[in-house]
């Protein structure tokens, strides 16, 4: 009996490009980013509710949030979805 693996392919840099952009509201100097909003509640679809604690966005923004100046920048989040998920 043969094991069927199934394999994830890399996401392409232009489409993970323009989904990041797609949800980034802050720019500065030119670089896009996404806020912890962006990336918790609008990308992620979490803690939409008007009641939502605002420190639980900002905790799980930190996951993505490498440099924890409140920037989710667009090299962290494309590298690590290109490699984690397919589009």
């Amino acid at each position: 009996m043969a094991v069927k693996v199934q394999t994830t392919k890399r996401g392409d840099p232009h489409e993970l490009r323009n989904i990041f952009l797609q949800y980034a509201s802050t720019e500065v100097d030119g670089e896009h980013y996404m806020t912890p909003e962006d990336f918790v509640q609008r990308y992620l679809g979490l803690y939409n509710d008007p009641n939502s604690n605002p420190k639980i966005v900002q905790l799980l923004a930190g996951v993505a949030d490498q440099t924890k100046d409140g920037k989710c920048q667009r090299n962290f989040w494309a590298d690590y979805y290109s490699s984690s998920y397919p589009f």
